[in-house]
């Protein structure tokens, strides 16, 4: 049994207590008993090494979670403060600049994330509804966005349709892996997991529901509408998704059903509605996000570049899609000191001069990188010649002199392998004074985007269209929404020659599950207000019905394409 010794918001705490000893590692104690104490971005495999916990009695060492095994009377405790609210940057303002000697850095402006609207907010509620905030609101609707990394949830109101509160945090299911993949092979493994899985992710949504219900002085959700991608929908509904793993990778369920909300386990919400999905990698948050913002008229090329690499092709009456394995890079998980988007995270890195400059969100010292800092980084290191378009990083005699002091050399015997572990790369670059992106880091970044490259590639060449011929690309979601769109162009994420053609469009798969679920219509002096749009769902249900999968692991000459892409384009 394990039980909680203390708890706060900024550090997480808990002793195990156990009868017996049954050999399970700290990792799985913690998943068992819904202790969201550590990310394990490998599934728990032991290769990514941040799963780390500090223990404080009977010894006192920092260890891997995963590899440690759970002891009688042991207590534990997170090794930093940790903060799983996601923080996502408002606008256009990335800050001052930091230089790279300055102690004091200087960092940007950041807001905390509630939604995409120019009302002002205090604690996820419309200021203007704070005088409201007495008076209860009947027949609330909720959407939610359910992220392999985060989540995001609304309140709406069912009358005006404004967002009346909002929560956004990270997907607790993240011990099991940082990508799908992951998640599948841990309900293969062991069909517990599931059910664990299951439980964060319905416990975290209700929970979050429930909270926004007492601010807004409601009692009941009338209808929850969700978008995810197809294994969050299948581990959202109790669903295995086994089949998904494996080939042809034919999903159970493709949804587009209500359920009663006691049945998928929210009982604070009477119906659930799942947008539906395409295919085993192509889920609802894609259908909901084009319903959302494509135009029917207009070639478009939507791109909702995250955790799993997903895209679609066409116009009305056509479409193409595909997913990549581009893996979490993107998402700062499996980089040496990536990070989500929190508090702490370097978000944006630039050139000012011969400087490297940086913000970090909520302007504090920096803990690591997310994954748009990431690209901003890689870009900048092409043009400072710290890399070349191999990717590797240059010796000190090849790199310009007053970029060297950014590149630090060590040998194995110097090596502090709690900061850059010997294994990973002889020379890292410096961000800041404390944070690095090494060789390896690169490597997964290149490996990323040469797999989002060349799947645009095989939609283009299948379409039998030319780049020319393309009106517009969407890039939908969390990271796509933040993403500097010339660094992604700069390191061959996107083709440079779509770069004028290209809009951030948010979080597209929030606001159609948010349009799903919503629609006031006016007619003269008789109001109604309905639930269920059923002009958007008609949209999703055309866009899937005319919507063709191409699997891309199976494709004839993806793998030529995708090694085209690898290297960078140098000046």
């Amino acid at each position: 049994m394990l039980r909680v010794l203390c708890y706060s918001k900024n550090m997480k705490k808990y002793v195990i207590k156990i009868d017996r000893t049954d050999k399970k590692s700290i990792l799985q104690y913690c998943r068992e008993n819904g202790i969201d104490l550590c990310p394990a971005p490998c599934g728990g495999k032991g290769t990514c090494g941040k799963c780390k916990v500090h223990i404080t009695k009977p010894y006192d060492k920092v260890v891997l979670a995963c590899q440690t095994t759970a002891e009688k009377d042991m207590e534990i405790s997170a090794v930093e403060a940790q903060n799983d609210n996601m923080v996502v940057l408002a606008g256009d303002n990335v800050g001052n600049s930091a230089e790279f000697y300055d102690e004091a850095n200087s960092v940007g402006n950041s807001a905390e994330f509630y939604d995409e609207t120019d009302n002002e907010r205090k604690d996820g509620i419309l200021m203007e509804d704070m005088e409201q905030k007495d008076k209860a609101v009947d027949g609330v609707l909720a959407a939610c966005d359910i992220g392999t990394t985060t989540i995001v949830c609304n309140l709406m109101d069912p009358v005006s349709g404004r967002i009346l509160a909002a929560r956004a945090g990270a997907n607790p299911q993240r011990s099991f892996g940082a990508d799908v993949v992951s998640r599948i092979e841990a309900v293969q493994a062991d069909p517990i997991n599931l059910k664990t899985m299951n439980r964060e992710i319905i416990n975290l949504i209700s929970g979050w529901i429930s909270e926004m219900l007492l601010q807004i002085n409601s009692k009941k959700v009338k209808l929850l509408t969700v978008a995810a991608n197809t294994t969050m929908c299948h581990l959202f509904a109790g669903i295995s998704p086994e089949k998904i793993g494996k080939a042809p990778f034919m999903p159970d369920e493709l949804f587009g059903k209500e359920y009663k909300g006691a049945g998928i386990g929210i009982l604070n919400c009477e119906k659930v509605y799942i947008i539906p999905a395409v295919s085993g990698y192509v889920g609802g948050d894609i259908t909901a996000g084009m319903a959302e913002c494509i135009d029917a008229d207009e070639m478009t090329l939507y791109l909702d570049i995250g955790t799993n690499g997903e895209m679609a092709l066409g116009r009305g009456g056509k479409y193409l899609c595909a997913a990549t394995a581009a893996g979490p890079a993107f998402e700062g998980a499996q980089i040496e000191m990536g990070m989500p988007g929190q508090k702490g995270a370097i978000d944006k890195v630039w050139l000012e001069g011969r400087k490297i400059c940086y913000s970090v969100i909520g302007n504090v010292r920096p803990l690591g990188i997310c994954g748009s800092g990431i690209i901003d980084a890689v870009a900048v290191f092409l043009d400072t010649g710290i890399i070349d378009e191999n990717g590797t990083i240059k010796d000190m005699a090849d790199i310009p002199l007053w970029y060297r002091p950014y590149v630090e050399v060590f040998d194995d015997e110097d090596d502090d392998e709690d900061i850059y572990p010997a294994e990973t790369a002889e020379k890292v670059v410096h961000i800041s004074p404390e944070v690095i992106l090494n060789q390896d880091d690169i490597r997964k970044i290149q490996l990323a985007k040469s797999a989002i490259a060349a799947g645009i590639d095989v939609l283009i060449k299948e379409y039998g269209i030319t780049y020319k011929e393309i009106d517009r690309v969407c890039i939908a979601g969390g990271f796509g929404n933040y993403l500097d769109q010339k660094s992604a162009a700069r390191i061959g994420l996107i083709p440079e020659k779509l770069l004028k053609k290209t809009v951030s469009v948010g979080n597209a798969a929030q606001k159609g599950a948010i349009a799903t679920a919503y629609i006031y219509e006016d007619h003269g002096s008789k109001t109604e207000t309905k639930i269920l749009n059923k002009d958007i769902i008609n949209k999703t249900n055309a866009i899937i019905s005319t919507m063709a999968y191409i699997e891309l692991s199976t494709y004839p000459g993806f793998d030529e394409m995708y090694v085209s892409h690898i290297n960078f384009t140098c000046p």
